[in-house]
């Protein structure tokens, strides 16, 4: 049905970044030819027009439809305006046969923490409202819903993760495509899957985790979820069944 690569936490700046492997990531992806790129923020190490002006000329050369929203680093120093010139609001959405993508922006200026706020989530879910109730849905923001496993101390997933979590059920939402903790992971929570990416390009990386993308398959039936490291196969992450006996998806790992 379709083929969405996920890419995360690019970084883009003098220090903290790896452009060759950004720059291959970018090669897998065009020869790849996913219907669609959904990037979830921190395009830049520190939100400076340098910084953008890099991720711009990168980013531009992916061929497929791409959906850009922006990451805590992104809204550093006012870089929220330079995101805006560059890609646009960060609230988007792009709509593939059978498939809605809706981004929205959970940065707080100057803050590593992430939010929502009841007007963006009330834009949110009327987006979602206007599609086909026979759409697969998917939301992208930057920062995670639910904690991530070996990733240390808790303290930047959205400040409303409850309301948000809750309202997105609702709304049959049925993929949650998040970034921020540079460590790739998937949980199901009711009959939402919550699918984190890691780095493609950033220095920073915890104990054991390599600069990956996920590459997301959909079937009629099915979501399954690869983990990709650059020059190396995809690696089988989860794969996510829709649910014969109840609406929604069930997990078959």
């Amino acid at each position: 049905m379709a083929t969405i690569a996920h890419v995360s936490d690019i970084h883009c700046g003098r220090t903290g970044f790896k452009p060759k492997l950004l720059a291959a990531c970018i090669k897998e992806i065009n020869k790849l030819k996913p219907d669609a790129v959904v990037v979830t923020g921190d395009l830049t190490i520190s939100g400076y027009k340098e910084n953008y002006q890099l991720a711009k000329k990168y980013l531009s050369k992916l061929k497929s439809k791409t959906l850009v929203i922006p990451g805590n680093h992104d809204s550093r120093l006012r870089g929220y305006e330079y995101f805006d010139e560059f890609f646009g609001h960060g609230n988007t959405f792009l709509d593939l046969p059978g498939i809605s993508i809706i981004g929205i922006d959970t940065t707080i200026p100057d803050l590593d923490e992430g939010n929502v706020g009841r007007g963006k989530l009330r834009w949110l879910v009327s987006e979602l409202k206007k599609r086909p109730e026979t759409n697969l849905k998917i939301v992208a923001m930057h920062h995670h819903l639910v904690s991530i496993p070996h990733t240390g101390r808790e303290r930047s997933t959205v400040s409303d993760a409850g309301d948000v979590l809750n309202a997105l059920v609702d709304a049959g939402v049925d993929l949650i495509l998040c970034g921020h903790k540079h460590t790739p992971h998937s949980w199901l929570v009711n009959s939402v899957a919550i699918v984190n990416a890691g780095s493609i390009s950033a220095v920073k990386l915890r104990a054991y985790i390599n600069n990956s993308y996920n590459i997301i398959r959909i079937e009629k039936d099915s979501i399954e979820v690869f983990l990709k490291e650059i020059g190396k196969k995809p690696e089988h992450m989860v794969k996510y069944f829709t649910s014969s006996s109840k609406e929604g998806l069930v997990v078959k790992r």
